[in-house]
């Protein structure tokens, strides 16, 4: 039998149970000679397979399973044996239940691998989900968009002018223009003008002409309006400024002014 050959093969039970799956079913194999390679061999068996090729499990196996179903079954021996091995060192009594559930679990196996495929189900696509979901918002995200937002550049490259070429013709073709801003009717973009808020200077100086500008007097003849951040809108007389220029120079620049030194007293 099958299971008496394996056990001479490798000297006794204690002897199988060392032996790993892999090499199992490689037990009882013909080396390879001159007169088996050249067809006159009187024993035909697998080359990569030896007495497990002869299993009844096997055997009845189509031809392209046959060395699935080898690898299978020397898996399921390799742990009968060790299972048999136990029981003899422990003084149990050997039972073969654990050799018929394996070898159901075996034709089990063979049975699904010999069925067909079964074809692919085409599913149909889930109810949509047409609710409102919560989006994230706030300035955080808000100032995120800003960063990728298009600019007003960007939708000018992204534009065409109807029925008008720009550049070379393969360019144009590709789409490698920029679109209309190479136009004289949409290149000209809006330019943003940005607030800023006037600097005035805050020194003694200043301080001192808005003081004059604001307490002169008037003869009632201004014919200009100034702003001034003292009183705000006021009436000034376009005359003070050529006065006081009429005042200097003669102080300094005059036949009777002599010497007098520029910097300021102590």
């Amino acid at each position: 039998s099958l299971a008496a050959q394996l056990l001479a093969s490798t000297g006794g039970l204690a002897e199988l149970t060392k032996i790993p799956a892999c090499n199992l079913q490689l037990v009882g194999k013909h080396k390879s000679t001159s007169a088996s390679r050249g067809g006159m061999a009187t024993q035909v068996r697998s080359q990569h397979a030896g007495y497990l090729m002869e299993c009844p499990l096997v055997a009845s196996a189509p031809n392209y399973l046959k060395m699935k179903a080898v690898k299978a079954v020397a898996g399921k021996l390799a742990l009968a044996a060790r299972t048999d091995h136990v029981n003899v060192e422990s003084g149990r009594k050997r039972t073969s239940a654990v050799g018929r559930k394996f070898h159901d679990e075996l034709r089990a196996k063979f049975g699904k691998w010999e069925e067909p495929d079964k074809t692919q189900v085409v599913k149909a696509l889930p109810k949509p989900d047409l609710e409102t979901k919560k989006r994230r918002g706030g300035r955080r995200i808000r100032r995120l968009k800003e960063r990728f937002e298009e600019t007003e550049m960007m939708k000018q490259a992204n534009r065409r002018a109807f029925s008008a070429e720009s550049g070379e013709y393969g360019d144009d073709a590709m789409g490698l223009t920029l679109g209309m801003l190479d136009t004289k009717e949409g290149g000209a973009m809006r330019n943003t003008v940005e607030k800023r808020k006037m600097r005035q200077a805050n020194t003694k100086a200043s301080r001192k002409r808005a003081v004059q500008m604001s307490s002169g007097a008037t003869n009632g003849l201004a014919s200009s309006m100034v702003f001034t951040p003292v009183q705000g809108l006021e009436l000034v007389n376009p005359d003070a400024n050529r006065e006081r220029i009429r005042q200097a120079n003669a102080k300094w620049f005059s036949d009777n002014a002599g010497f007098q030194s520029a910097l300021p007293k102590k």
